[in-house]
C-alpha cells in the first residue's frame, strides 16, 4: 500500500476550482484541421482556401447565424455533452469575435483536451 502523502504522482480524481475534471491539453494543430473542415462546409468553400492563422470567418462570408452552426458542429464532432455545451458555445463564439481565425477556436478546443476527434462522433463527410 502506498501513502498517497508522499506519492509524487498527480491525483487523477482532483478537481479544478469550478468542480469539473481538468482537461487533458489537446493538439491545437489537430483541432484547427477539424474547425476548417466545418467552417468550409458552412460556408461553402473549399477548404484548402481557409488558412488557419489568418482566414477570417467573416471576410470569407460567415455571419452570426453560421457562427452557431459552426460551432454547434465543432462541438458535436467532439462529443461534448449538453451541460458543457453551452458553456463552450459561449466561449467560442466570444473568441470568434474577438479574432475569427480556426487557430483561436483550436486553442480553446486544445485547452479544453481536444484534438482528433473520437470517431464515433464524426459525422460522414460529403461531396460537393
Amino acid at each position: 500500500m502506498t501513502d498517497n502523502l508522499t506519492s509524487t504522482e498527480p491525483d487523477v480524481r482532483a478537481t479544478a476550482p469550478d468542480g469539473h475534471l481538468p482537461h487533458k491539453p489537446g493538439d491545437a494543430q489537430e483541432a484547427a484541421e477539424v474547425v476548417r473542415r466545418i467552417w468550409a462546409q458552412v460556408l461553402e468553400v473549399e477548404a484548402e482556401s481557409i488558412d488557419v492563422h489568418r482566414s477570417d470567418f467573416f471576410e470569407l462570408g460567415g455571419y452570426s447565424l453560421l457562427a452557431l452552426q459552426a460551432i454547434g458542429r465543432i462541438l458535436t464532432e467532439y462529443g461534448v455533452d449538453e451541460v458543457e455545451s453551452v458553456e463552450w458555445e459561449g466561449e467560442l463564439l466570444n473568441r470568434l469575435f474577438d479574432n475569427a481565425t480556426p487557430m483561436v477556436q483550436a486553442e480553446f478546443l486544445a485547452e479544453m483536451g481536444c484534438g482528433t476527434p473520437r470517431a464515433g462522433n464524426r459525422p460522414p463527410e460529403t461531396s460537393r
